[in-house]
């Protein structure tokens, strides 16, 4: 399992700011963004306000299109990963951190590669690196 094709991977297909938090023998964990491009943040915003209906607040449509971007970013990462584990016949995990409101334009990731059966999970991991 090489980190620079990981990175490479990751980077073809859209993440960003990619950051390996943990390498070691059959192991890297690390982080990135996914970037929202201008049709996906277009859809979110269409379909938010066909949620939201006279009498809600702001808050009601931003929940909505934050939800929407969260299933997206989720969707199309776990595609991304699918690709990644058949291409390179490894195991992966990730997690999606919390949308930020005031920064709606890309979502934090979290991903595990590893090589063979491996016992911990990305959540504990990620406690271990205080993350």
């Amino acid at each position: 399992m090489n980190k620079e094709s990981i990175i490479q991977y990751l980077e073809n297909n859209g993440l960003t700011d990619i950051d390996i938090l943990k390498d070691e023998e059959g192991l890297i964990v690390a982080t990135a963004y996914y970037d929202f491009d201008d049709d996906e943040m277009e859809a979110g915003r269409a379909y938010a306000k066909d949620q939201v209906v006279e009498d809600d607040d702001e808050s009601v449509y931003t929940d909505y299109l934050m939800n929407y971007l969260v299933d997206l970013a989720v969707d199309n990462i776990g595609e991304i990963m699918e690709e990644f584990i058949e291409e390179e016949g490894i195991d992966a995990q990730y997690l999606t951190y919390e949308m930020d409101q005031d920064e709606m334009e890309s979502i934090q990731v979290a991903m595990l590669f590893s090589k063979g059966d491996f016992d911990s999970d990305l959540e504990d991991i990620l406690d271990e690196l205080e993350m």
